[in-house]
């Protein structure tokens, strides 16, 4: 009996597990169709990060601020001002990649953060800025992006008037297919178009300002039009 009531924990314990490595479902999409899985991370270990100094190319890399885990999702905050950033950074964090169309899903909630975006690059080296959608309480917004650092030029393409409530989690699909980009926050919806868009995209990710804002469940697939 004693024998029988250990295996029967083992088989339960093994069926979690499985459970919690279950691939993420694809989302209902508009503009693409999911292909394959690139990337799922809940973001509710240390583990999650791919620490400065680590080689690879795998794994979601907490690179300028500070990243951690605070009940059981990642908490973001901003780069202080420094000499050679006297203005600070906004948190970064991003998955090395190199996708054409894509889809992105994931949950974020502000807390104190005034702003969060996700973000893609190119694959220029260094990866230059491409495009992103960018998150406050009261608005959203796409813009078209290119250069790195003190050469980043943005060109706000669409926004929308919204109301995000800071303490609660929401959920987000972004789809970028040809030169649209389609985000999805709850039932808001927001749609640009540029030729930007169409390049390759080298890191995918999610930046925050200030401190307090928090990310989980994120995939990343590739993608291609609908037919």
């Amino acid at each position: 009996m004693r024998i029988g009531c250990v295996l029967s924990g083992i088989l339960l314990a093994a069926i979690v597990v499985q459970a919690g490595d279950r691939e993420p479902v694809p989302p209902v999409t508009q503009l693409c169709r999911v292909d394959k899985l690139i990337s799922a991370e809940r973001f509710d270990r240390e583990a999650s990060f791919v620490r400065k100094g680590q080689g690879g190319t795998d794994g979601w890399r907490g690179g300028i601020g500070e990243w951690s885990i605070l009940d059981g999702a990642a908490f973001a905050k901003q780069e202080g001002p420094s000499e050679r950033r006297p203005n600070g950074h906004e948190a970064v964090c991003e998955y090395i990649a190199d996708l054409g169309d894509l889809v992105l899903t994931g949950e974020f909630r502000l807390g104190t953060s005034p702003q969060v975006g996700f973000v893609c690059r190119d694959t220029n080296q260094p990866n230059h800025h491409l495009g992103r959608v960018v998150i406050t309480p009261q608005a959203v917004w796409i813009q078209k992006m290119s250069g790195i650092a003190k050469e980043t030029r943005r060109e706000e393409l669409k926004r929308i008037s919204v109301d995000i409530k800071p303490d609660v989690w929401h959920r987000i699909v972004i789809e970028v297919c040809g030169n649209r980009w389609l985000a999805r926050i709850d039932n808001h919806v927001i749609e640009a178009t540029h030729e930007r868009f169409l390049d390759r995209k080298g890191r995918v990710g999610m930046v925050a300002r200030g401190e307090g804002a928090q990310f989980r469940n994120l995939a990343l697939w590739s993608a291609v039009p609908m037919p």
